[in-house]
């Protein structure tokens, strides 16, 4: 969750400090993209020299899963960067919108896997759908409903990345193997966005400052840390719930906002931030459906 946090966080403040910059976006989901993939080179690297190898991934085929997780979480931290740049001032409703994605992952997950939710966990999913709505709703003009638009598109990729990452749990992989490789994917994207810019303006992708782009980049260290966290909690325990922890990041982006910069909420966008982060926690704490009862609902 912290990991995820100092992530949004960062973001965000690249995004207000580059509002002069209408390209900032792109530029800013570049520079994470690379820097989350430095991690992976060096977990690579790493691997090699002490010869273990890929060993903790069983086969060619499980390597589909954490790449496709690596390439969905990177359109998802491009769409979360454009839309807090298109809403600054609202950095927290916008990260609790996506960091929503726990209800995405335990519908995926409920759906495709069988993955059998209690009541309070769908008590908790109906919360978060009722944050997301708030957060709407708070959102006054075109602009700042087509940030919120985003921000779900982010939400719906995100949910994606950590079912797939929940997959390949299921297919052996462990998860420093299969987080390097989502890492490597990430790094791939980035590479491929950077060298299409260079064809097309011969320029490096680097923000209004040194520090910004600096920040850029520490941003794809802490998100790649991240993704490692929550592929080991989706690959332990049922993958909604897992994915809901780290949903609490909002209420932490919200904090560094006011003390860094100072920024306070509207009541209805922070009624909806506290809604969303409160039906994650639910999810999240509410008491799975016993296997008992999940074994003898398959058998119906």
């Amino acid at each position: 969750m912290g990991c995820f946090g100092a992530t949004n966080f960062l973001l965000g403040y690249i995004a207000e400090k580059s509002a002069a910059d209408p390209g900032a976006s792109v530029k800013a989901a570049m520079v994470l993209w690379l820097g989350c993939g430095l991690l992976g080179v060096a977990g690579a690297f790493l691997f090699k020299a002490t010869g273990r190898g890929f060993s903790g991934m069983p086969g060619r085929r499980s390597y589909g899963a954490p790449i496709a997780a690596g390439v969905a979480l990177a359109l998802g931290m491009l769409l979360l960067k454009s839309s807090l740049a298109a809403n600054p001032l609202a950095k927290g409703p916008m990260v609790a919108v996506t960091s929503s994605n726990s209800l995405v992952v335990a519908l995926l997950a409920w759906a495709l896997i069988r993955e059998r939710l209690s009541r309070g966990q769908w008590a908790g999913l109906a919360v978060i759908v009722a944050g997301i709505v708030l957060v709407s709703l708070g959102s006054g003009g075109r602009a700042q409903l087509g940030a919120v638009g985003l921000a779900v598109a982010a939400m719906l990729l995100f949910g994606i990345t950590n079912f797939l990452l929940k997959l390949a749990g299921r297919q052996g992989c462990d998860s420093i193997s299969a987080a390097i490789v989502l890492w490597l994917a990430v790094g791939a994207c980035g590479a491929l966005a950077v060298g299409g810019r260079w064809l097309g303006q011969a320029r490096f992708p680097a923000l209004a400052t040194p520090w910004l782009t600096l920040l850029a980049f520490l941003a794809g260290g802490t998100l790649a840390l991240g993704m490692l966290g929550i592929k080991k909690a989706v690959t332990l325990g049922q993958a909604g719930p897992a994915s809901a922890v780290s949903g609490a990041n909002a209420i932490l982006v919200s904090l560094l906002d006011l003390a860094v910069l100072g920024h306070w909420l509207p009541w209805l966008k922070l009624a909806g931030m506290l809604t969303a982060v409160t039906g994650i926690a639910v999810l999240a704490l509410a008491r799975p459906m016993a296997e008992t009862s999940a074994r003898d609902g398959r058998g119906r």
